[in-house]
Order: C-alpha cells, then structure tokens, then sequence
C-alpha cells in the first residue's frame, strides 16, 4: 500500500489488519523509478493499493502534482506488470477529475473537465494507466469529499469542526449555499476494502453517498451537536466563480458491485469529529 501513514491509508491498513490481512506499506520515493522496482520485486504483492498523492488542491507548487500523482503512478504499475502481473490493483483517483462546472449527480461516464493541476493529474494519471491495462487488473477509484477524525485543518470540514471546538465566535468561509456529496472516510476505507479484496472487473468506480448537504446545514448540525452557535462572515476570495449548485456522485456502481456496503450519516461524522 503507498500512502499508508497519510489520513485514508492510516484507516485503510488498521481495518485490513481487523480482517486478517498482512499489508506491507511502501516505503520507497515513488518518484525514484529505480527504488520502486526493487521494492515491488521483492514485495511481489497479490493486491496493490495505491493511495500515495499530493492532495490539497491549494498548494502552489505545481510540479508535484505530476511527478508524484502521474509519472509515480507510472513508476508503480511498471513496476507491478514486470513483477507482479497477477496482483490485483487499485488506484485512487478523484471526482475533481469531473471538474466543478457540470452540475447534479454525476455518474462514471460523466466527461472529465478537470478545473487545476491537481485534478489534471488525476485525469492524466487515469489515462496513463491504461497503457497497462492488457497486463494489469485495475480498478480506478474516483472519492468525492470525504472527511473524519486526523484530516488536516485546511479542509473544509475539519476547519468547521476544529471553530466549534475551539467555540469561535465567527467563522470565515465562501459559498455557504452550494450542495456537495461528504463522505466518511470509514466509509470509503470500506469501500476501497470491498473493491479491493473481491476486486470487480478492471473499471472506474465512483466512491461517494450520493447525498448532498450544504454548508448553512453542516454549521447548523455542529451547533445543534455542541450547543455553540457561530456566526458566518463569508469571504468572496473563498468563492469560486461560476460554482454549480448541486455536485454529487451517483453511487448506483458502486452499491451494484458492493451490495452491503452503506455510507455513514453526516451527522454520525460530525459526531465523530467533534468529541475526538
């Protein structure tokens, strides 16, 4: 597993653990070709997960962006398909590579329209694979938002959570108003569990709830929660122009290919999150 001290991959190894699963997680630079290689060769794994990435859209440093998302995902599968051709893949993406101008709940055959660099490296990362999709068995994950317990402050969720525990008497945010799909992250550890182990045939999976909640309902819940109420000073340097409304997934695949796998209620997550 790459990535497996980050924020999903530190959940995703303790529930694999529970199941009696061994995980090796990665310790080489992915962007060293060569490291990657030996590391895999002498691994010679029956599923890989691959969730290592930079994530946080907001940094201004570009190129990461494609010398870890796109050319270390090259380095792995080439890696895999010399040495471990049998082993079962699974790759995170993200529904960012769907932008933020189509609108409603978007499916797997929704056209990408990725909207910056990390998004554009997802996509471009998806593309890239196929090149080994003779050789290898991959399943493209593609996570909405999705939050929890450890995720840093910079994210939205966190950021609401960490003023309500701290009872702040304002908060700073953008559009209040626009609907979005937030996931838990054992929610998608679970998933990611499911399309891994009994992995479905190699093909993109949205990994969402398929439910939308906006930004007034999630303060309203927190102070419902902790008793606090907060005000909203909304700042337009937060706001993105041109936001759609609605944008959520459809998780119609998701739940034909993993029948018992439900996702957790918001407000369970903000419960979660607000007495850690």
């Amino acid at each position: 597993m790459t990535g497996a001290d980050g924020f999903t991959g530190t959940y995703l190894v303790a529930e694999l653990l529970s199941r009696g699963h061994e995980v090796v997680p990665f310790a080489s630079d992915i962007t060293d070709a060569a490291a990657v290689d030996a590391e895999v060769a002498a691994v010679s794994p029956d599923r890989v997960i691959h969730l290592a990435a930079i994530a946080f859209v907001g940094t201004d440093a570009v190129d990461p962006f494609y010398q870890v998302n796109q050319l270390g995902t090259y380095h792995l599968l080439d890696a895999v398909a010399r040495h471990a051709p049998r082993a079962h893949v699974l790759i995170a993406s993200s529904a960012n590579i769907y932008g933020n101008t189509t609108g409603g709940y978007l499916d797997e055959s929704t056209p990408p329209n990725p909207a910056n660099h990390y998004a554009v490296s997802k996509w471009a990362m998806e593309l890239g694979a196929r090149i080994w999709a003779d050789r290898l068995h991959i399943t493209t994950a593609r996570p909405f938002n999705y939050t929890g317990v450890g995720q840093e402050e910079q994210y939205l969720i966190p950021k609401i959570v960490a003023h309500f525990r701290r009872r702040e008497p304002v908060i700073t945010l953008g559009n209040i108003d626009v609907s979005r799909d937030f996931g838990d992250v054992r929610s998608v550890v679970a998933a990611y569990c499911g399309l891994s182990l009994a992995p479905p045939a190699p093909q993109v999976v949205n990994v969402c709830t398929g439910r939308v909640w906006n930004i007034r309902q999630i303060i309203a819940i927190a102070s419902r929660i902790t008793g606090h109420d907060i005000e909203i000073a909304t700042n337009p340097a937060f706001m993105r122009a041109n936001e759609v409304e609605i944008l959520a997934g459809d998780a119609a695949l998701l739940h034909a290919l993993l029948p018992d796998w439900q996702p957790r209620d918001l407000e369970d997550t903000l419960q979660w999150m607000l007495a850690a």
